[in-house]
């Protein structure tokens, strides 16, 4: 076989695979963009309005990338003021072998304002990124993680924190429930220097989603309506030698207030209310809250025991019952 024939075989293979793959990818992100368009005119739909100053995508060869530039939320409610946000780029990446794990970057900083109030606030961040395992009958997790992040209000620090997580994933008995696991690393509030708090939330949200396909959660008023209720395995303050750990029950009464029982173990809390400069009235609750709990062990520290419990409006510990908020907009 003459030479220029052997090349040419393989040669010609060789184009004809890179121009079905090209094909493929220019196919996959068509349908890509197309799925966005449909989520974002459905987010529209429930008063989220999401717009790029400039949209592109990229990663050709073995990824899918979605760029937007200057992205702006408006959150619309009938019921409340609009709220904007404002970022200077979102990154959307796809593997080409795993179309179902897409990653997403949030480049800060990040202002959000609302109408009629002349506030800003702000928010930076070294790295924030947020991740989805999307499934064909909705999606399987989602995480979100932010390191080095800083909230302000019109330049005063109202919290830093060294790292922050967010975990869901839909019940295995109950996909329209949510499970979540937050947690909040290094945490201070405001700019006084005070000891960092860690904390850890894990609970089950109960008939939060719209439907076990569509991963967007109902509106709190739809959601108390729907007999939505949180399971809260396990809250986990601690700051110094201050433990604080909670677990029960909560959902909404039909005018919106709390309604369940929680049982608070606290140790040394009266040495986090002096560190943070928040003595007289908090330190005489604290110090009240003694003649209403029973001794216990908190992760090995001698502590308290507190049960609460809301019902008809009421909080109640003890004998003690205070008037509770209604939390429905």
């Amino acid at each position: 076989m003459p030479l220029s024939r052997t090349l040419i075989v393989p040669v010609g293979a060789l184009a004809l695979a890179v121009a079905g793959w090209t094909a493929v990818w220019h196919w996959g992100a068509n349908r890509a963009e197309e799925m966005i368009d449909r989520a974002v005119a459905s987010e529209a739909a429930n008063g989220r309005v999401i717009q790029c100053a400039e949209r592109s995508r990229g990663g050709y060869p073995f990824r899918l990338e979605l760029n937007c530039t200057k992205p702006v939320v408006e959150l619309r409610d009938e019921s409340r003021p609009t709220r904007t946000i404002r970022l200077e780029r979102l990154q959307v990446v796809s593997q080409i072998w795993s179309p179902g794990h897409v990653i997403a970057e949030w480049t800060g900083p990040m202002t959000a304002t609302l109408e009629g109030d002349p506030a800003v606030y702000s928010a930076n961040w070294r790295l924030a990124q947020t991740s989805a395992q999307l499934a064909i009958a909705g999606y399987d997790s989602s995480s979100a993680v932010v390191d080095a992040f800083e909230l302000s209000r019109d330049g005063a620090v109202l919290l830093r924190a060294t790292r922050g997580e967010l975990h869901t994933r839909p019940n295995t008995a109950d996909p329209v429930s949510l499970d979540v696991v937050s947690r909040l690393q290094g945490a201070t509030l405001g700019s006084a220097v005070q000891a960092p708090v860690d904390a850890e939330l894990q609970m089950t949200a109960r008939k939060l989603l719209r439907s076990p396909n569509r991963p967007q959660p109902l509106a709190p008023r739809q959601w108390q309506a729907a007999g939505g209720s949180i399971d809260l395995v396990l809250f986990r303050v601690a700051q110094g030698d201050a433990v604080g750990i909670a677990k029960g029950n909560l959902r909404l009464t039909a005018d919106g207030k709390p309604d369940g029982q929680i049982e608070l173990r606290v140790a040394n809390l009266e040495s986090a209310i002096q560190a943070n400069g928040l003595g007289g009235t908090l330190g005489a609750v604290a110090a009240g809250l003694n003649f209403t709990s029973q001794a216990t062990d908190v992760e090995g520290k001698p502590g308290r025991l507190i049960n609460l419990r809301a019902s008809e409006g009421r909080l109640q510990v003890g004998p003690i019952r205070i008037g509770l908020p209604t939390l429905l907009p």
